[in-house]
């Protein structure tokens, strides 16, 4: 499989596990993160694209992979980002800054359980993106075994937040991000060196995500390598 199929198939079914529904080979979600988009993330044909313009969910973000800048007709696009992979056996080996659960200088990185509550890493994540995150998904995704949704916290307070997703030899990074308060202190850099080893740990080949600009420059420092764009459309 290519690395961008690696990437795209990860993403896929990771965001099948945020209550998508399926139909007519549409995904789509009726809550955060409010996406559409079909398997492959290719353009939908002429008839798909009329089911969505003329469908429900029409708030909703449609989602494509583009490396030629081809328009989706009845659609604007509304921002895109980079797909980036990086190959482990390029990676020297990682040692964790910190260990789970376990607090260092007022610092702990935590695994959410089952039994957590996400209420508070989602109005973390919320602050961090500046947008909604609901937290009755992120709840469900604390009992998928695929799925790790950490919280940077320090000194008690959540500083940053990941959730990494597993898809054969993937580890796939969403939701990166850093509370405005605690920005300029490296949050982002040490949560990729804690996944990076949890990828080595698990033996994956391969770690992927999808960065937006203000990403871009850590992603590249550690090895990434940029593969397309992921496009998001609106409705015009």
């Amino acid at each position: 499989m290519k690395e961008l199929d690696r990437n795209l198939a990860n993403l896929n079914q990771f965001w099948q596990q945020l209550n998508a529904s399926h139909k007519e080979g549409i995904f789509s979600h009726q809550s955060w993160p409010y996406k559409q988009w079909q398997a492959d993330f290719t353009l939908p044909n002429k008839a798909l694209t009329e089911t969505l313009l003329t469908g429900s969910n029409q708030g909703n973000v449609f989602t494509t992979v583009d490396q030629s800048d081809l328009p989706l007709i009845g659609f604007k696009l509304k921002s895109h980002l980079v797909v980036m992979t990086l190959k482990m056996n390029n990676v020297r080996a990682h040692s964790a800054t910190h260990s789970d659960g376990v607090e260092e200088n007022g610092v702990v990185i935590k695994k959410l359980n089952k039994d957590d509550s996400a209420l508070c890493w989602a109005e973390a994540c919320g602050l961090a993106f500046g947008y909604d995150i609901d937290a009755n998904v992120v709840q469900g995704l604390l009992k998928d075994t695929n799925t790790r949704v950490l919280a940077y916290i320090i000194n008690g307070e959540i500083a940053g937040t990941a959730i990494s997703y597993q898809s054969g030899d993937t580890l796939g990074i969403h939701q990166l991000g850093t509370v405005p308060n605690y920005r300029k202190m490296g949050v982002a850099a040490k949560l990729m060196t804690y996944l990076l080893k949890q990828a080595q740990d698990k033996g994956c080949h391969y770690v992927s995500l999808q960065a937006s600009q203000a990403g871009l420059h850590l992603y590249e420092k550690m090895g990434f390598k940029a593969l397309a764009k992921l496009n998001s459309w609106v409705r015009e």
